[in-house]
């Protein structure tokens, strides 16, 4: 039985199909297009005469098409059902059609995400022929679901995806699309006036996000919002859709903003150069000399006097000194989590529950300077500018407190901001200051002497910013918690360049190596459920990556006076 979203289906695709010109000398091409047209539209098997009455062509016709157009792949006969259906070849040749870049391939991690977040069925379609095409969908797993059929186009003008593609097309183009003929009503609420839907448009391009309240099928709403290329021109659309009774009026609202940032993610990773590295191209390793599985890997840095990278296990609690010809490891006596880690000069500062634990070159607690173990101020994050100067993060009732550390015990407070800042790191020039806060996805842009400003809203379903790192051409790399990656950032705060990582909890990343061209990598497993590790067994693991930029080499304090 041919449901009343079917026959929706197939009336806008009617209505929407040009008229064919007959080219002459190409009546047999045509007849063969007749065929997969009538095919590719049946839900299920058709059978030759079926064919035959929908055609009205001779038998012998009818089944010399099919032959040929069988043989070729594009249409594979059922023999047990005596039926035709599309064949496998459209599969293959479909791949390319978005392949530079790959929409589909991109939206889907994000659709299935969305998909899951909701609960509700998410698509992705593309403007076509005035209308918009599905090429992609995560169905819902209630049986009560949104099921429109891929491939079915369907008009601008009340569909969520239109009309989110409509607000931020061009003037010209969207008189164009609304010029071709009276706005077909297919429900009461659909908008059919034309100045009433321009209204809409404007308001939609100002929110980022579009709402088809059954404007097309009884029963179901729709919240969509464009993919933007480059120029910032819609190449694309996303949307979730689902029975009014659970996607209520105040629920598209809420849900209007995520899908918003999950389609600007997309766009964000179609534009320009998005590059993936991924594990066994030779540009991501494990390192060699480091067989540790850290349960929260973290606060790893370059230590230029050692030649050896330091991090730590949080949660080990461990320090490890990493080289080339192997790792040694040191646990502090006092069981509790490490807080940050300190270089100042030759020497290595553990920040453990309130106190500053200087380490001895023999890996034993000892001392700086003959001092003692010091009271440390609570710490959120550490960094060193380009002068040798510690900078320090400290949250006190959601406020953040960002300057230079003085003494140990006191942060000189350059800047104040409402947020819970994790992150710091300095620009080689020493002109700007880069602080994350990762539960908000934001990270904040310093200029010294000047004010603090949002740098970039990380959308939530990329990972939360976690650590942060500069390269010698001033660009931003960011590791993204529960994201999989880590990603370089533009000068204005945009996705540039995402290398993928085998695992989902990257903690720290750091600039290193005797050339300062490679990006150590420290990663976490605790949290992770065992279906996630069995797939990311590196989890825990350091990693390395080549990304064909260096780092500049931070200038280590001064022994600081406990």
């Amino acid at each position: 039985m041919i449901s009343s979203e079917q026959r929706a289906s197939d009336r806008w695709s009617d209505a929407s199909q040009p008229e064919r010109a007959n080219v002459p000398g190409t009546a047999l091409i045509g007849k063969a297009f007749e065929l997969l047209d009538a095919i590719g539209s049946a839900p299920g098997l058709v059978s030759v005469p079926d064919l035959i009455a929908a055609t009205g062509w001779p038998r012998a016709t009818v089944y010399r098409i099919l032959s040929s157009i069988t043989a070729h792949g594009f249409v594979r006969f059922d023999p047990v059902a005596q039926g035709y259906t599309l064949g496998y070849r459209f599969l293959e040749l479909a791949q390319n059609v978005w392949a530079a870049p790959d929409l589909a391939a991109v939206a889907s991690v994000e659709l299935q995400r969305l998909r899951d977040m909701t609960g509700e069925t998410a698509y992705l379609a593309v403007p076509h022929d005035g209308g918009v095409v599905a090429l992609g969908k995560f169905e819902s797993a209630h049986d009560h679901r949104s099921a429109a059929r891929l491939g079915v186009r369907k008009p601008m003008h009340c569909t969520s995806q239109g009309k989110a593609i409509l607000a931020f097309s061009l003037e010209a183009e969207v008189d164009q699309i609304l010029a071709k003929g009276p706005l077909d009503r297919f429900t009461p609420y659909t908008i059919v006036d034309r100045e009433l839907l321009k209204a809409q448009l404007t308001v939609i391009r100002s929110r980022g996000y579009a709402i088809d309240d059954e404007e097309i099928l009884l029963g179901t709403r729709c919240v969509g919002a464009p993919i933007l290329d480059s120029a910032k021109r819609p190449v694309a659309a996303i949307s979730v859709a689902g029975p009014v009774y659970r996607l209520s009026s105040q629920r598209v609202e809420q849900l209007g903003p995520e899908i918003a940032t999950v389609a600007h993610n997309i766009g964000q990773q179609l534009r320009g150069s998005v590059h993936r590295s991924v594990g066994g191209s030779g540009n991501l390793l494990v390192h060699p000399s480091d067989q540790n599985l850290a349960f929260y890997g973290a606060y790893p840095q370059w230590h230029a006097s050692k030649s050896a990278l330091i991090w730590a296990d949080r949660l080990g609690p461990t320090i490890y000194t990493t080289r080339d010809g192997g790792a040694d490891e040191f646990r502090p006596e006092l069981a509790a989590p490490i807080d940050g880690l300190i270089l100042t000069g030759s020497d290595v500062v553990a920040c453990m529950a309130g106190q500053a634990i200087p380490l001895h070159k023999t890996n034993k607690v000892g001392c700086v300077d003959d001092q003692p173990v010091a009271a440390l101020a609570r710490l959120t994050a550490v960094c060193t500018d380009p002068g040798g100067i510690l900078w320090t993060s400290q949250v006190e009732d959601e406020t953040t407190m960002i300057g230079p550390l003085v003494g140990m015990a006191t942060v000189e407070a350059k800047w104040s901001i409402g947020a819970h800042v994790l992150a710091l790191a300095w620009s080689p020039t020493g002109n700007t200051l880069y602080a994350a806060d990762p539960r908000r996805g934001t990270i904040y842009a310093a200029e010294r002497g000047g004010k603090i400003r949002v740098f970039c809203r990380v959308p939530r379903v990329s990972g939360e910013p976690c650590s942060l790192a500069v390269d010698v051409e001033d660009r931003l790399w960011v590791a993204l918690d529960d994201g999989w990656s880590v990603a370089r950032l533009t000068a204005d705060g945009e996705f540039e360049r995402v290398i993928a990582l085998p695992v989902p909890r990257p903690t720290g990343i750091a600039f290193g190596g005797d050339d300062m061209r490679t990006l150590f990598i420290t990663t976490a497993r605790i949290g992770l459920a065992r279906n996630v590790l069995e797939k990311a067994p590196l989890s825990g693991r350091l990693l390395m990556a080549r990304p064909g930029v260096a780092g500049w080499e931070t200038v280590t304090t001064t022994p600081i006076r406990l």
